[in-house]
């Protein structure tokens, strides 16, 4: 390189650096030292190994194989146009190290159904050495959460750490500490510090104590020294435990990847009104043991709630909030971004308003103040970022298959979840399962209906039925997912594989149901009759509708009229995709019509006795479905409507749905 053009970059140099940096997050183009922003400094890296210096393949930053001017001229442009930054999708993000005498690395990526393919055999290709780089893989992790590109709206933060013993090695790879004790104790510290797009790092320790672990209490000083906090700690005694903890783990996370929106309705009042909004249950005695509130100082002027407190949860809505809207004498305020910290989610009928008085130096509630003007609370899914740490030690012997299945269950689990709750994903496709909260209902029709030949006899006698909280399919099994468990299509209308499955029987139904649970690790099975109907009337939301969401068919089913009546000719003609009509009160689609819907229940009569979780008779040749098909008349697709099939048989227009 000429000495002028040196020179010149000097002055360049000089330049850049009096006009300060430019901060950028980690993992960008031309951030060649990865120390989270673009400047000078980068510059005279690639000039040292220009001038001769260790060569290193981040200064190759325009990629074409060489590192001379050209680089630092892309520097340059880079500096002052500013640095490409990548788009982040929105979702969870996961990274896996296998550590023994050394490191293997899974580096973060995205997590979703095309690429958890990739971590699992990622996974599977771990092996076992001599060796425990316990602390030092804890430590890596650690640097790796700051080493990509994530969305700002990064919400939960891990690092999930499965041990068998103690640290072996892990002083031989850093110079920084003299004894085991003090490396655990600043990676303890080092965790309560670490901050990512300033989110705090959740950290769990799953340990298992067997005959390999001598010394006991450096073994469970090292479970609390590399966990967030103690509930984070988690000793076991054998595989099963620890699957069933990486279980856990991956629901706390889960829940912890939503947040909340809540639109409070209420009064306005003077200004410098003390007012205090409880989310948990409290009466006029309990109020100021409240453990979950939103207080603040009421300004009639600006209409809003100033030097507010949060107590019990985050909220990202600040310290003072101003009216959306005003409607006479009612004033709405929007609080984004709660969460409890219990981790539970708001329940709408525990809000309440509360005054203080300070006559009675006492909290009193708001007479005008009721729930049923409050909108629907909001949720929120954002991202999540977690590290897994999984012990690759030779000591693990038989234990090793054991701790992949789980560590991969994990990671199934985490992807199942990833942003929208209720989400399962097998074999690459996606299915959705919608919450029924439980509730007291009248299950059947009244002698009047049957008597005037709207209802046939065997929906007598109505009869209470309570129900606990269960999930539903939000639409009938696809041909696609029904391809992605069992390999095969028994369906007679192929052509589009979101057309509900048919032509199985009852009996295909469990075997697709137990395979479908191996894959997933949870319990699927078949609604039974009682949660069916509960559902299709739309649960505690039911409007009342003869169909499930309308008293219009057309609206809601693909039935005689709309798909056999129109002739085998037409294109109408058989099922439809799913999810194509208006869904009833729970958003389900599908529950008339399309196709008839396995139950479990056998088929028999009913009982006017009040019944809790009712599962049917004990015994019987037929087994109900429900739904009415896509050649059923408008009598046949009513809520209340029971037919039954034999358990082997299998036609056209019988399918089923999920329930969980």
């Amino acid at each position: 390189m000429r000495l002028t053009t040196l020179f010149s970059l000097m002055l360049l140099s000089t330049a850049i650096a009096l006009a300060g940096p430019r901060y950028y997050s980690s993992n960008i183009e031309g951030d060649v030292n990865a120390d989270g922003d673009v400047n000078i400094a980068d510059i005279n890296a690639v000039i040292n190994i220009v001038l001769g210096g260790p060569y290193d393949t981040k200064c190759d930053v325009n990629g074409d194989g060489e590192i001379n001017l050209s680089d630092i001229n892309y520097l340059i442009d880079i500096i002052l146009r500013g640095p490409v930054v990548p788009t982040a999708e929105v979702g969870m993000y996961m990274g896996v190290i296998g550590y023994n005498q050394t490191l293997t690395s899974k580096p973060i990526a995205f997590l979703d159904s095309t690429t958890v393919g990739g971590f699992n055999e990622f996974v599977g290709s771990l092996t076992t050495q001599p060796g425990r780089l316990l602390y030092y893989s804890v430590d890596k992790a650690l640097d790796e959460l700051n080493a990509a590109q994530y969305p700002q709206n990064l919400q939960n933060v891990a690092v999930v750490t499965f041990t068998e013993g103690l640290d072996q090695g892990s002083l031989m790879m850093t110079d920084k500490y003299d004894t085991e004790a003090e490396y655990a104790q600043a990676l303890s510290a080092r965790i309560a510090d670490q901050r990512v797009y300033g989110r705090s790092v959740k950290a769990y320790t799953v340990g298992l104590l067997n005959d390999n672990v001598r010394d006991t209490t450096q073994f469970r000083s090292n479970l609390y020294a590399l966990s967030s906090d103690s509930t984070k700690a988690m000793e076991v005694n054998n595989m099963s435990e620890v699957n069933t903890r990486f279980q856990e783990i991956a629901e706390d996370l889960v829940r912890r990847n939503m947040s909340e929106t809540l639109t409070l309705v209420f009064p306005g009042v003077g200004t410098g009104t003390r007012i205090r909004f409880t989310l948990d249950e409290v009466d006029e005695s309990t109020v100021a043991e409240s453990e979950v509130y939103i207080e603040g100082t009421f300004s009639l002027k600006t209409r809003s709630l100033t030097n507010i407190t949060y107590h019990g949860l985050t909220c990202t809505a600040g310290d003072s909030v101003a009216a959306t809207s005003v409607d006479g004498m009612f004033v709405s305020l929007v609080f984004d971004g709660i969460q409890l910290d219990s981790e539970e989610r708001i329940e709408k009928k525990n809000i309440q308003e509360w005054y203080w008085v300070d006559a009675l130096g006492a909290w009193e509630a708001s007479t005008e103040f009721t729930v049923s003007r409050l909108p629907d609370i909001e949720s929120t899914y954002s991202s999540a970022l977690v590290m897994l740490l999984l012990d690759c030690s030779s000591v693990l012997d038989d234990n090793f298959a054991e701790l992949k299945i789980a560590a991969n269950s994990f990671i199934e689990r985490m992807q199942n979840y990833n942003i929208i709750p209720g989400m399962f994903t097998v074999n690459g496709v996606s299915f959705m399962m919608v919450p029924v909260e439980g509730g007291t209902f009248t299950m059947g029709v009244d002698s009047v209906m049957v008597e005037s030949g709207v209802a046939n006899i065997d929906e007598l006698p109505a009869h209470e039925v309570t129900l606990s909280p269960y999930s539903i399919g939000q639409t009938e099994v696809t041909q696609e997912l029904w391809q992605a468990v069992m390999g095969t299509n028994p369906s007679s209308f192929t052509g589009d594989l979101q057309r509900p499955v048919e032509q199985v029987s009852w009996e295909d139904c469990q075997e697709f149901i137990a395979r479908l649970n191996v894959l997933t690790g949870k319990s699927f099975r078949l609604p039974t009759e009682a949660e069916w109907e509960y559902a299709a009337r739309g649960g505690n939301k039911a409007a009342g509708t003869l169909y499930a969401g309308s008293e219009n068919p057309d609206e809601v089913a693909w039935y005689y009229f709309n798909s056999y009546g129109v002739g085998a000719d037409s294109p109408e003609y058989g099922t439809h995709v799913v999810g194509t009509k208006h869904a009833n009160e729970l958003g389900l689609n599908d529950m008339s019509g399309n196709v008839n819907e396995w139950c479990s229940d056998w088929y028999g009569s009913y009982s006017e006795d009040a019944q809790v979780d009712p599962v049917g008779p004990e015994a019987g040749t037929r087994r109900v479905t429900r739904g009415g098909g896509w050649y059923s008349t408008g009598k046949d697709l009513r809520v209340t409507v029971r037919n039954y099939e034999a358990p082997g048989s299998r036609n056209y227009s019988l399918g089923f749905r999920l329930a969980l």
